[in-house]
């Protein structure tokens, strides 16, 4: 079933609202807001969504790119041009005026389907031939609220095991240096370090020891380049070496090979 308009009506004098947008981005500003007019008619025909996606796909269609219309949006709906509510709740663009003169355009259809949650129209502005969706979406809206707290929940919780896992890691990172090179590690240093420890499972991972020798080594070396410990690192691997034993067994037997013992 068809939802769209093939064409829609634009007043000759639009409100104040537009005249700002226009104030503020200049043309540019007023064709973004006729072409997302465009896009609400020509789709859905009273709503389009609006997601980080939507805006990047969309900047580059109307060639103005996706930061500033970004911001043109954010100002449309800062005054009104289209309905904060529904967009901060579902991430649509809409208002009364567009539902109201799309509803207009298709009152002969024998059957126009609208969405419940995203209607703006008081009943008696609603004609018969409109099929309303999603009569539960009471019901509907009050678990997605309780499904989005629990996700907001869980996120916290993440965060903030993550966080005390971070700290962890850069008090670690820091003593290491501190104890082999006698000074702290640079920002990059504190990064690339806690790099080479993700794969092994954290901090408290397997092979973490070994790491941490290999470190070791590389100060005993003279050097304090991480791609040297990096090097040293995947040679034990490689070659299954588990434990601080055969580390160092390996290390010694590598040097006396080259003579540096």
């Amino acid at each position: 079933m068809k939802s769209g308009l093939e064409y829609f009506p634009l007043d000759v004098h639009l409100d104040e609202k537009f005249e700002l947008i226009e104030a503020e981005f200049g043309l540019t500003g007023f064709a973004v807001i006729v072409k997302l007019f465009q896009r609400i008619y020509g789709g859905q025909g009273y709503y389009c969504e609006w997601t980080n996606e939507v805006a990047l796909l969309f900047g580059r269609f109307c060639g103005a790119g996706a930061g500033v219309v970004s911001e043109i949006v954010s100002a449309a709906v800062r005054r009104g041009i289209f309905d904060r509510e529904l967009f901060e709740r579902y991430h649509i663009l809409t208002s009364v005026g567009i539902q109201k003169r799309y509803l207009e355009a298709v009152s002969r259809r024998k059957k126009v389907e609208v969405e419940k949650a995203y209607l703006l129209l008081k009943c008696a502005q609603i004609s018969e031939n409109v099929c309303i969706s999603g009569e539960n979406v009471n019901i509907s809206s009050k678990n997605a609220d309780i499904l989005r707290q629990s996700k907001e929940e869980e996120s916290k919780e993440k965060k903030s095991k993550y966080t005390k896992e971070q700290q962890h890691a850069n008090a670690r990172v820091r003593e290491l240096f501190k104890a082999l090179w006698d000074r702290e590690p640079s920002p990059y240093e504190l990064t690339a370090v806690q790099d080479l420890y993700r794969p092994l499972g954290g901090m408290n991972g397997d092979n973490c020891e070994l790491l941490e020798e290999a470190m070791k080594w590389a100060a005993l070396s003279g050097t304090e380049k991480l791609l040297y410990v990096q090097k040293c690192f995947q040679r034990y691997r490689e070659r299954g070496i588990e434990n601080n034993d055969g580390y160092w067994e390996y290390e010694i037997k590598r040097d006396t090979e080259r003579g540096k013992i």
